[in-house]
């Protein structure tokens, strides 16, 4: 079974552009770790300043354990500490099936000739 875990990041407003970098940095990494299908680090609109988004898709829970214990987890556990107002708010989702939606434009009057 899949997981994603979305994490609303609460960093300092004052050192947001050091969090930016950090979290895009570990998205990146996050992105090539083994059992990772994706990983997207943002900051919704209209958000206050410091105030993030990382979401990530893992395989399966053992691939989110490996990672975890790995030392790039590590490397970013030791940098984002100093940069948090208070700890993130985190969602794990277990997901026994995942459909994607395509629209149908064959319907849109902007399409018919």
């Amino acid at each position: 079974m899949s997981l994603t875990i979305h994490a609303e990041i609460h960093g300092l407003g004052g050192r947001a552009s050091e969090l930016a970098d950090l979290l895009a940095e570990h998205a990146t990494r996050l992105a090539g770790a083994d059992g990772c299908a994706g990983a997207t680090a943002a900051q919704a609109l209209g958000a206050d300043p410091g105030e993030y988004l990382l979401i990530t898709r893992w395989r399966d829970e053992d691939a989110m354990r490996s990672h975890y214990s790995s030392a790039d987890y590590t490397y970013y556990v030791e940098r984002i500490g100093e940069l948090l107002a208070r700890p993130s708010d985190v969602t794990i989702s277990y997901v026994g099936q995942e459909v994607r939606a395509t629209a149908d434009l064959s319907q849109d009057p902007t399409r018919q000739g």
